[in-house]
C-alpha cells in the first residue's frame, strides 16, 4: 500500500472514530471508599448503576445539545464512610446517566421520573422512584435478609424471589436468611428484581 494511501486511510478512520463519541457527554469523578453508603438523589432520566473494581464513584452523563449539558449540575459530596451524588437540573428528554461505584457498597436512591437499573453491587440496596421503572439484579437472593417491594399502581415483577404481581397498591415483604436489606418502591410503573443469568457470573 502506498504511503498515500495509507495517510487517507488514517484520517478516515480517525474521522469515524472521532464521529462515534458523543460531543454531550461529561463526567464527574470522586475517590471514595468500598464498603460505604451511597445516596443518590437523582431528578428525571435514565440511570444505570453499576459496579466497578476501583475506589472512586464515576458518574458519566449524556444530553441531547451543549446547552442541555450546560445546565445539569452534577456533584458528589463525600465524607468518611458515605457519599452524596446530586444530579439536578436534568433535561426533559433523553438525558441519561452512568453512576460507577465501588463493587461493594450500600446503596440508596431517589429519582423523581424515568428508569433506574442497578447492576450487581453487592450491599444494601433502597430505591424509590415517583413515576418510571426500576429494574435491580439480584444475582445471589440469599445474600438478603429483610426485601420487600411495592407499587401504587403498576406492577411487581420478582422473578429472583418467585413473585409476580400486577395493579393496584401490590408488595411483598419476606425475612431471608442474608446479612443486606433490600427495598423497593415505585409510586407509578414497574419494579423489576430480577435473577442474574448465571452465564453472567462465570469469569
Amino acid at each position: 500500500m502506498k504511503p498515500s494511501i495509507v495517510w487517507i486511510f488514517v484520517v478516515i478512520s480517525s474521522a469515524a472514530l472521532s464521529a462515534q463519541r458523543d460531543p454531550y457527554e461529561a463526567g464527574v469523578q470522586q475517590k471514595f471508599v468500598s464498603g460505604g453508603t451511597i445516596r443518590m438523589h437523582l431528578s428525571a432520566g435514565g440511570y444505570t448503576v453499576r459496579p466497578a473494581d476501583s475506589d472512586h464513584i464515576v458518574v458519566t452523563y449524556h444530553a441531547n445539545s451543549a446547552a442541555q449539558l450546560r445546565r445539569v449540575k452534577v456533584e458528589i459530596k463525600p465524607t468518611s464512610s458515605s457519599a452524596d451524588i446530586y444530579i439536578q437540573d436534568t433535561p426533559h428528554n433523553n438525558f441519561t446517566a452512568t453512576i460507577e461505584v465501588p463493587r461493594r457498597s450500600n446503596l440508596w436512591g431517589r429519582l423523581t421520573a424515568g428508569e433506574l437499573s442497578v447492576e450487581d453491587v453487592e450491599g444494601d440496596k433502597d430505591f424509590e422512584i415517583w413515576a418510571g421503572q426500576l429494574n435491580l439484579e439480584v444475582p445471589h437472593p440469599e445474600q438478603y435478609g429483610h426485601r420487600d417491594a411495592s407499587v401504587i399502581a403498576g406492577s411487581v415483577e420478582a422473578s429472583a424471589f418467585n413473585i409476580s404481581k400486577g395493579g393496584l397498591f401490590r408488595s411483598f415483604q419476606e425475612f431471608g436468611p442474608g446479612k443486606y436489606r433490600l427495598h423497593a418502591h415505585v409510586t407509578t410503573g414497574e419494579i423489576d428484581l430480577r435473577e442474574l443469568n448465571k452465564d453472567k457470573l462465570k469469569p
